[in-house]
């Protein structure tokens, strides 16, 4: 007898349920607001060089309404400017047009058409010293990094360019002798000439650098 009651119960229980509640109150999402539920509220924003183009994907496409087109960032920036001051606040899917290795275009997702970062983290320099000296890096070599083996040989010769935008010690060489009334380097516009170089070579200046050529 009580499970027939207790039955009748949870029948009467889900039958109010179903009546009181719809599947709109029971599958609303809370953090979303009037706003984003706007079905005129714009959500993706592609940039096809310099042009942005702002589109609802809820709406039918309308030439000069639905995209619209922005011929610079700027006109891009007045438009959120004055919509947030008319308290209009849309999610956007930010797309950057973009070529991949292949040479196709393909759609890439930013995090923002301000700092589109590509690759790069958003980052500001802001120390003197790096402006000045960027990415101080060591030299690398197997020829001269395996002691006591190839001592006293001479930096080999790169020809991939693997250090362009990077300061080594060699950089560091050529700039105290930049600064330097006469350089003994013939590379540099204030050369001393070869009798300066020669001098400095016969005073010992290069001592221990010399490479003996048998003949």
């Amino acid at each position: 007898m009580l499970v027939i009651i207790f039955i009748i119960i949870v029948f009467l229980a889900g039958m109010y349920f179903c009546m009181k509640y719809s599947p709109e109150r029971i599958f609303q999402e809370g953090f979303e607001s009037n706003a984003i539920k706007n079905p005129r509220c714009p959500n993706i924003l592609i940039q096809n060089g310099s042009k942005i183009y702002l589109y609802n994907s809820k709406l039918a496409k309308i030439p000069g309404v639905n995209p619209l087109q922005f011929d610079n960032l700027e006109e891009y920036t007045e438009f959120m400017e004055w919509q947030r001051s008319q308290g209009i606040r849309c999610p956007i899917l930010f797309l950057q047009k973009t070529y991949d290795t292949q040479g196709e275009s393909v759609y890439k997702v930013r995090p923002s058409v301000t700092e589109p970062q590509g690759g790069l983290p958003p980052a500001i320099v802001n120390n003197q010293t790096a402006l000045r000296d960027p990415n101080p890096t060591k030299l690398i070599d197997a020829g001269r990094n395996d002691p006591p083996y190839n001592m006293n040989s001479m930096p080999s010769y790169d020809e991939s360019s693997f250090y362009v935008g990077a300061t080594t010690p060699l950089d560091k060489m050529d700039e105290t002798q930049d600064g330097l009334l006469y350089s003994p380097n013939a590379m540099d516009p204030n050369w001393g000439g070869a009798k300066f170089t020669q001098a400095l070579v016969d005073r010992g200046y290069y001592a221990g650098n010399e490479v003996a050529i048998r003949v």
